[in-house]
């Protein structure tokens, strides 16, 4: 009970904090409410774990009576991670520069918010850090900075005086996602999963929000809509999207086989010229239908990542029962010109292609050469059953100016592309709004190590 005065005083700084950021920002009113307060004697600063902030009342009294826009920024530090879903990434290999990464990304953020309640002046090693990084890499992200800093002599010579600086809070109570996570028990994983839900849910009705009041929002948060749209692309994941969009579809339809006379017979007898009929039957129609996946290999983009996306592709085709029984596949290579088709119908195919497949093309990018080839193979009476088509690709190149008459997808994957920092109008935003959008994880293809 002695404790109950300062977590009193403490849940009132951060209420104070709570509502001043609301005040300047109500698009965030769906994530200010997901977190409850806590007093925890045994960290340094704040903390979460996706429920709860925790809070060092010392450090937290200190900071308050310092300056409210030290306490506000810590929030908002606590609450972007959140959103972003920073807690739930695998982390890397370093998990100093991982956590540091994530810091430096929430940092900047609340950094570039002209807001008064969070407003401080940026030391000069902060704004060395951000020009350092901008040479490299227009919109942040934790597996973008991961790849710049990891072997930078600037990352080696800063390295103490960066944590000083970012790190402004700590990651002891985020769920851990490793390869040996499994020796969680069953209830800690839902747990965790809901809160990811919960999460992703927050992120989306938060760039929801902000869309809705975008002038509003595009002068006060410009940076921060941008970085909630790039976390946003890569929900669901790879596994969960294919096997969605690759489902394969019984069609119902009415059995005319199954017409009962007898109830037609009777109405007519007992009413004249009122027939009964018996609702019919349904039964169910397997057809084949088809799924055209098409690979952009011009001259941006990688072999290496080419191919293992086709290896977990034909992994996650190979582990549905129904897919090879009832869906055939064609794979396309293009750029400016379809350079490779193949048709699979069966499994031992697939198997072979996934062990020999070559990655032909290298020329500019062109998405339309991709549409005309469907549209001349359904021309020709092919693909009359077509389930839907899938781009992968960098995202830059030509778009057609029409949807077509089936699904399409655009898989984006930044880390395909040779000069991964190329700056300019981010690829998301360059697909047509007709079209379904997938930014494929960096961290889900464990691309982060590759060479740039």
């Amino acid at each position: 009970m002695g404790n109950l005065p300062l977590e009193e005083l403490g849940n009132e700084i951060l209420s104070t904090a709570r509502n001043e950021i609301y005040l300047s920002m109500r698009f965030l009113d769906v994530a200010l409410a997901g977190l409850s307060f806590s007093l925890n004697p045994g960290i340094s600063s704040t903390a979460t774990d996706g429920d709860t902030l925790y809070f060092q009342p010392r450090y937290l009294l200190t900071a308050y009576e310092e300056n409210p826009v030290l306490v506000n920024r810590a929030y908002l530090h606590n609450l972007l991670h959140c959103i972003f879903s920073h807690l739930y990434l695998p982390p890397m290999e370093d998990g100093n520069l991982w956590r540091l990464c994530c810091d430096i990304c929430v940092e900047s953020i609340v950094d570039s918010l002209p807001v008064s309640c969070l407003q401080k002046l940026p030391s000069p090693l902060r704004e060395k850090t951000y020009q350092h990084l901008n040479q490299s890499c227009a919109l942040y992200t934790p597996a973008r900075l991961y790849r710049i800093l990891e072997n930078s002599v600037f990352y080696r010579q800063n390295m103490i005086l960066l944590e000083q600086d970012f790190c402004i809070d700590s990651h002891e109570f985020w769920p851990r996602k490793k390869e040996n996570s499994d020796t969680d028990s069953p209830q800690e994983r839902e747990k965790q999963q809901k809160q990811e839900t919960k999460w992703q849910e927050i992120g989306e009705k938060t760039r929801t929000g902000m869309e809705t009041f975008e002038r509003q929002a595009g002068t006060e948060a410009g940076t921060l809509l941008q970085v909630l749209k790039t976390s946003q692309e890569h929900s669901p994941g790879y596994e969960t999207f294919l096997r969605r969009f690759a489902a394969w579809h019984e069609t119902i339809r009415l059995n005319d086989e199954e017409f009962d006379t007898a109830f037609y017979t009777l109405g007519m007898d007992l009413y004249g010229n009122i027939p009964l009929v018996e609702p019919l039957e349904y039964k169910e129609e397997k057809k084949i239908r088809e799924l055209v996946i098409a690979i952009d290999t011009s001259g941006s983009v990688q072999g290496t990542p080419v191919k293992r996306f086709l290896a977990k592709t034909f992994d996650i085709l190979k582990s549905s029962r129904h897919f090879l029984k009832h869906m055939e596949l064609r794979l396309l290579q293009f750029d400016t010109v379809i350079q490779e088709e193949l048709r699979i119908t069966d499994m031992k195919q697939l198997e072979a292609l996934s062990e020999s497949i070559t990655v032909r093309g290298f020329g500019g990018t062109d998405y339309r050469c991709v549409f005309r080839h469907v549209a001349e193979l359904q021309e020709r009476g092919q693909l009359n059953r077509l389930q839907g088509l899938m781009i992968l690709t960098d995202g830059y190149g030509t778009y057609p100016s029409e949807p077509p008459g089936y699904p399409a997808a655009f898989l984006l994957a930044d880390f395909l592309r040779e000069n991964r920092f190329r700056t300019g109008e981010p690829a998301w935003e360059r697909v047509p709004a007709w079209a379904i959008k997938l930014r494929l994880k960096e961290n889900e293809w464990r691309m982060e190590h590759e060479s740039i």
